[in-house]
């Protein structure tokens, strides 16, 4: 029998060793979930640590309400704490959860609320770390969905949109620690992102198909009154982050209002599709871009069209610590983790 590297290192006393990586995200609890409904499937009440069970919900009547408001969902996409080029995210025996919520078929739904909790590593390289995953997967059929209230960190990706997942609106949600997109959107369909909170994540929103064959340059994604910083990670060998917004020639027309860009990274990544952002944006008023690093701005660095005022270093910190604060203080609602700095 022929073995791969993957295959040996499980026949060949992988195990002792990858002991030693599973850290704390082990752990033998059942989760304790409760679901409820009204008795005609309009709306469903999701409760309860779901940990690393899977919640698929499927082919609901149109326009159901998902409310999750108290509900608790583990992410997780490795197999051991600390990938590496030798162990990757695929090899070891802790537990992996990589979509613990999914949405298939379910048109016009509305979703409320829920906490997801990340415990995708944050140290490793970007590299080792890919395995596929995100917080919670809209896709096949589920047009027109509202995702609304969601707290989400230490994701791989946060939300991610797919196939027939048109129409999206998403709002007032809070992702942080994103080791990849706060919002995938690489089926390049419309929607909306208004009123959200992104505050850390390797890159803002990814609209960018790479070698499928898809075209969404006739659709348009609209970013309202949203905050967006950059956190910078380990990735090949670099500490550094990807773009607020990712695109390509063919991703959706962009209309940016009354939002904030913040790059934390002097060494960031990107430029290009940065310079593909601005290129298609049709219409920015009332943003403001933020370069928080003491670091000057590289003299490549593509800057936006008018719309778009810029601040640096401690001018543009301050702006993001009263920015992110009020929009805190403004949504109470929105579900905190008891660690969560306000």
């Amino acid at each position: 029998m022929k073995l791969d590297r993957r295959s040996f290192m499980r026949l060949a006393g992988a195990g002792p060793a990858l002991a030693l990586l599973t850290g704390s995200g082990v752990t033998s609890e059942r989760p304790t979930s409760v679901d409820e409904d009204d008795g005609d499937g309009t709306r469903i009440v999701l409760s309860g640590e779901y940990g690393y069970a899977q919640k698929t919900i499927r082919n609901l009547p149109p326009e159901t309400t998902i409310d999750a408001r108290r509900a608790l969902f583990t992410v997780a996409n490795s197999r051991n704490a600390a990938p590496n080029a030798i162990l990757g995210c695929d090899i070891g025996m802790q537990p992996v959860n990589p979509y613990p919520i999914v949405l298939r078929n379910c048109p016009g739904v509305h979703f409320v609320g829920g906490r997801i909790n990340g415990e995708v590593p944050l140290q490793s390289d970007w590299a080792h770390t890919y395995c596929n995953s995100a917080g919670l997967l809209i896709r096949d059929g589920t047009t027109r969905p509202t995702i609304e209230g969601v707290r989400a960190r230490r994701c791989w990706d946060g939300i991610r949109f797919t196939d027939q997942a048109s129409g999206f609106y998403l709002k007032g949600c809070w992702l942080s620690e994103i080791r990849d997109d706060a919002v995938e959107d690489d089926y390049l369909l419309g929607g909306i992102i208004e009123d959200c909170l992104f505050d850390g994540c390797f890159s803002g929103v990814s609209l960018d198909p790479a070698s499928n064959d898809r075209d969404g340059h006739e659709e348009v994604v609209t970013i309202d009154r949203s905050l967006i910083r950059m956190q910078a990670f380990l990735a090949k060998g670099d500490i550094t982050h990807q773009a607020p917004v990712k695109a390509s020639e063919v991703s959706p027309k962009l209309k940016i209002t009354n939002s904030v860009f913040a790059f934390s990274s002097a060494k960031m990544r990107g430029f290009r599709r940065l310079e593909r952002t601005w290129q298609r944006a049709f219409e920015n008023h009332g943003n403001t871009l933020l370069w928080l690093p003491d670091d000057p701005i590289p003299p490549e660095l593509p800057l936006p069209p008018d719309g778009f005022d810029l601040l640096t270093g401690n001018d543009a910190r301050d702006y993001w610590n009263n920015a992110r604060r009020e929009w805190i203080g403004a949504h109470p609602d929105v579900a905190r983790f008891s660690d969560d700095e306000l």
